[in-house]
């Protein structure tokens, strides 16, 4: 009997881990957790047009790109660092040092969370505390605290990703304001 939970077990965390294609998620089963998790962008182009439009995002979106850039092979691949306000803690919002990796296939751009770290007075891992480890506790049971801490990252995350998704699908638009 215990064999087969542990191999439901492992049936379930595996289609949990494919089905987050789309958003990034809570860590809900033992050895979960927000960092490494991805998602698949949508977006119709080689992987080279993709790559561009993500290089062109980046270019208009950050101060110095060159300095948030980290690591890019032509058509391939990007690592990037930035800063970005992901989420507020006791009102006031956190700067948040986030890795992200971006991989290209023909109509689909990966980002990967690398890492996400503090920017401000502390510079300790975020990603840490979004683990299935901190947000429950032996038995299983939630620890409120810390799950209030991990969905305010996730969600500010996700929202992260949005804007990632709406500036690239900006860098694909026909519509060009020429009749100024």
């Amino acid at each position: 009997m215990k064999k087969l939970g542990l191999i439901l077990g492992m049936i379930v965390f595996t289609f949990s881990m494919n089905a987050q294609n789309k958003t990034f998620t809570l860590p809900e089963n033992e050895g979960e957790q927000l960092k490494g998790q991805y998602i698949v962008i949508d977006e119709k182009g080689t992987p080279q047009e993709n790559y561009n439009k993500v290089i062109n995002y980046i270019n208009k979106t950050y101060n110095t790109p060159s300095e948030v850039i980290k690591s890019q092979i032509n058509g391939e691949y990007i690592r990037i660092e930035g800063i970005s306000d992901l989420f507020k803690n006791g009102g006031v919002m956190i700067p948040v040092r986030h890795t992200l990796e971006f991989n290209f296939k023909q109509d689909k751009i990966k980002m990967t969370i690398s890492s996400l770290t503090g920017a401000g007075s502390s510079t300790a891992s975020v990603t840490v505390y979004c683990t299935y480890a901190k947000t429950h506790n032996s038995s299983g049971k939630v620890k409120k605290m810390m799950m209030n801490y991990a969905t305010k990252v996730t969600d500010g995350v996700n929202a992260l990703a949005e804007r990632i998704k709406l500036g690239i699908a900006e860098e694909n638009s026909t519509d060009t304001d020429d009749d100024w």
